[in-house]
C-alpha cells in the first residue's frame, strides 16, 4: 500500500508530508482548493510528463517521493519483484519501496530505492503499483491486453495461462531453430566452392607448427656455405694454419713447464692455467669441425624448403593469418559439407519438433478459449448489474471475445463495450467521452474483479460525477468493498463517500505573506463531522446538519479515526498526523495569484 507521500515545491505546495493507511482514504475540499495536487503528484511520480512550470515560484526544483509497502502475500509482489530483479534493484532493509522524482528546469531524475532509473522503468513499475482512474490519466482497464488478463482472472485461468505461455515459448524456440537451420543451407555454388577450399588445404596437408620449423631450417640452409666458410676459417686459425693459436700456445706451454720446474711454488699456477686454455681451444676446434660436417650444402634441398614455405604462406594468406587458423578453417568446411549432406534429415527432425510444439500450443489456446467463452457472458452480466446499482438504470455492458494471433496468452482478444443509455450503440470502453461515466464503469469492473486485479493501490477521481442520493450511497459501499482487497484513494465531492472512508483528509488553501500555501490535513472525528457538514451544503453552526453528518458517518460504518484507534492493534490507523505545507507564521496578507 501507499504508506506516505512527500511533496516539495510542486505548484502551490511548498512542503507536504501525508501518511495514508489501508482501506478507503477520502480526500475532500472546496472546489479549487487543490485536491488534484495528490493526483498530479502521483502521476508525476509514476512517470507522467514533467514541466518546469510545475516548480514552485522561486524554487530551484520540485521533488515528489512516496513509500510503498507490499506484504509478501500481496498479489502484486511477484510482478514487482520480477521488475526490480530485471533492473538489479533490491528491496530496502525494512521491505519498503521508495520512489522518488526530482524535476528541475534542465530535466528530471528518477530513483527507486536510491538507484537511478530511466523514466520508462519508473512508468513500468508505477503501472504495477498504482492504478489511477480519472480524466486524462493512464487507465489500465482500457487496454485490450489488460482486459484479457482481467477476464482470465475472473475465469480462474492462472494455471492455464502459465501452461500456454510455456508451450508458446517451446513453439517459438522450435520455430527459431528450424529457421536458423534453413538459413544455413549451402547452394550448389557455395558447396562446390567449399569443397574446392577444403581440397586445397588437404592437398597441402599442413601440420601444426610446421611453418615455424621450416622457417628455422630454411634460415640455416640458406646460409650454409657462409657458415661453413666462417667455421673453417676459425678452426684453421685455432689449430691448422701455420702459426696457429694452439701451436703457439704449445710453445708457451713448454716454457711455463720449464718455469714451473725451476720455481714450482711460484710458477706452477701459470702452467696450469695455460694448460686449461689450451684444452678449451682444442675442444672448440673439434666442435667447429663437427659443426661444418653437419652443414648440408644442398641447393636442391634449399629449393624444396622454399617451395614448401611458399605453399604454406599461400594458405595463410587465404585462410589465415596463421597456420592454426588454416587448420580451423578446414574443420569448419568439413562440418559445413557434412551438415549439407545430412541437412535433409536434420530439417525433417526440426520440422517435426516445431509441428509438435505448435499442436501443443494450439491445444492450450483452445482450452483457454473454451473457458473464456462462457466467462465473458457471466462477467458482462455481473458488471451490468453493478452499473445499474451505480445509477445506470438501463445501461448495457458487454465483453466480446474474438480470435487473435496465437501468443503466450492464447489466441483470443477481448473488448469491453458500454452503452450508458437505451438506444445508444455499444462502444469500446476507451471511446466513452464522459469521465464521470468512465469512472463509474471502472468502479463496477474493479468491484467485480477486485480479486483478480493485482494493482495494490487504486486512485479514483470524479467517481462521483453527476450522481447523488441513493446512488451515492451505493457508490460509497462499492468503494468500501474494493477497499477490502486494495488500498483506495478517492477524491470526492460527495458526503456519502467521505462518510464511508476509513480515513478522511481535507485539502485547503491558505494565504500567508502574500503567497498561496496548500495544506492537507488528516481529520479527527470532530473535524470529519465538520467537513461532512460542509459537504452537505449546510451551515457549520447547524446542529441538525451536524447530526445528519454524524449519522452518515455512523451508518456508513466508517473505521475508527486515528485518534480513537487502538495503537496496539496492528490493523489500526496510525496516530493522527497533521500534514501541512511549511509556511511563515505571519499575519496573512492579501491573496496573490
Amino acid at each position: 500500500m501507499l504508506e506516505s507521500l512527500h511533496i516539495r515545491n510542486l505548484a502551490v505546495v511548498a512542503a507536504l508530508d501525508v501518511e495514508f493507511g489501508p482501506g478507503l482514504n477520502a480526500v475532500t475540499g472546496e472546489t479549487g482548493a487543490g485536491k488534484s495536487l495528490i493526483l498530479g503528484a502521483l502521476q508525476l511520480l509514476l512517470g507522467g510528463r514533467a514541466s518546469p512550470a510545475m516548480i514552485r515560484r522561486e524554487a530551484a526544483q520540485c521533488e515528489i517521493s512516496a513509500v510503498l509497502r507490499l506484504a509478501d502475500s500481496a498479489p502484486a509482489t511477484p510482478a514487482v519483484q520480477a521488475c526490480l530483479d530485471g533492473a538489479g534493484i533490491a528491496w530496502s532493509g525494512d521491505g519498503d519501496l521508495l520512489l522518488r522524482r526530482v524535476v528541475a528546469p534542465a530535466g528530471s531524475r528518477h530513483y527507486v530505492n536510491g538507484t537511478p532509473v530511466p523514466l520508462q522503468f519508473l512508468r513500468e513499475l508505477g503501472g504495477l503499483l498504482v492504478d489511477i482512474h480519472g480524466p486524462h490519466d493512464h487507465q489500465s482497464l482500457l487496454q485490450p491486453a489488460c482486459q484479457l488478463a482481467l477476464l482470465d482472472g475472473f475465469a480462474g485461468n492462472d494455471a492455464r495461462l502459465a501452461g500456454c505461455g510455456k508451450r508458446h515459448a517451446a513453439w517459438r524456440a522450435a520455430a527459431d531453430a528450424l529457421a536458423a537451420a534453413e538459413g544455413e543451407q549451402l547452394n550448389p555454388a557455395e558447396a562446390e566452392f567449399a569443397r574446392f577450399q577444403l581440397a586445397e588445404i588437404e592437398a597441402a596437408a599442413p601440420e601444426p607448427g610446421e611453418d615455424a620449423e621450416l622457417a628455422a631450417r630454411h634460415a640455416q640452409a640458406a646460409h650454409a656455405r657462409r657458415l661453413h666458410e666462417i667455421a673453417a676459417q676459425v678452426r684453421g686459425g685455432l689449430s691448422e694454419a701455420d702459426g696457429a693459436i694452439c701451436e703457439q700456445l704449445a710453445a708457451h706451454q713448454r716454457l711455463l713447464d720449464e718455469m714451473a720446474g725451476l720455481d714450482a711454488a711460484g710458477a706452477a699456477e701459470f702452467a696450469d692455467r695455460l694448460a686449461d686454455s689450451f684444452r678449451q681451444l682444442q675442444e672448440l676446434s673439434g666442435d667447429l669441425e663437427r659443426y661444418t660436417d653437419r652443414l648440408e650444402l644442398d641447393e636442391a634441398g634449399l629449393a624444396r624448403l622454399e617451395e614448401r614455405l611458399g605453399v604454406l604462406q599461400k594458405l595463410k594468406r587465404k585462410y589465415g593469418p596463421g597456420l592454426e587458423q588454416v587448420l580451423a578453417t578446414a574443420d569448419t568446411l568439413r562440418a559445413k559439407l557434412a551438415g549439407a549432406e545430412q541437412r535433409g534429415e536434420r530439417l525433417a527432425a526440426l520440422q517435426q519438433a516445431r509441428d509438435v510444439a505448435a499442436r501443443e500450443h494450439a491445444a492450450a489456446c483452445r482450452e483457454l478459449t473454451a473457458v473464456r467463452q462462457p466467462a465473458v457472458g457471466r462477467l458482462a452480466a455481473a458488471v451490468t448489474d453493478k452499473l445499474r446499482r451505480l445509477g445506470f438504470a438501463q445501461a448495457c455492458f458487454e465483453a466480446r471475445l474474438a480470435a487473435a494471433a496465437p501468443g503466450p496468452a492464447g489466441a483470443d482478444t477481448v473488448e469491453f463495450l458500454f452503452a450508458p443509455n437505451p438506444g445508444e450503440n455499444l462502444l469500446p470502453l476507451r471511446q466513452i467521452a464522459s469521465s464521470g461515466e468512465m469512472a463509474r464503469v471502472m468502479l463496477a469492473i474493479k468491484t467485480i474483479l477486485s480479486h483478480a486485479d493485482q494493482v495494490p493501490v487504486l486512485l479514483f477521481d470524479e467517481v462521483d460525477a453527476n450522481i447523488g442520493g441513493r446512488v451515492a450511497v451505493t457508490v460509497a459501499a462499492e468503494l468500501r468493498a474494493i477497499a477490502d482487497r486494495h488500498q483506495v484513494l478517492c477524491i470526492t465531492h460527495l458526503p456519502q463517500i467521505a462518510a464511508a472512508a476509513t480515513r478522511h483528509y481535507r485539502v485547503s488553501k491558505e494565504i500567508a505573506d502574500g503567497r498561496t500555501w496548500a495544506t492537507m490535513t488528516a481529520l479527527a472525528p470532530a473535524e470529519r463531522e465538520e467537513e461532512v457538514t460542509r459537504m452537505l451544503g449546510a451551515d457549520a453552526a447547524s446542529e441538525a446538519a451536524r447530526a445528519h453528518a454524524r449519522e452518515l458517518i455512523t451508518t456508513a460504518g466508517a473505521a475508527p479515526t486515528a485518534d480513537t484507534a487502538d495503537p496496539a492493534d496492528p490493523a489500526a490507523p496510525p496516530r493522527r498526523r497533521r500534514a501541512t505545507s511549511a509556511q511563515p507564521q505571519q499575519t496573512p496578507k492579501a491573496s496573490t495569484p
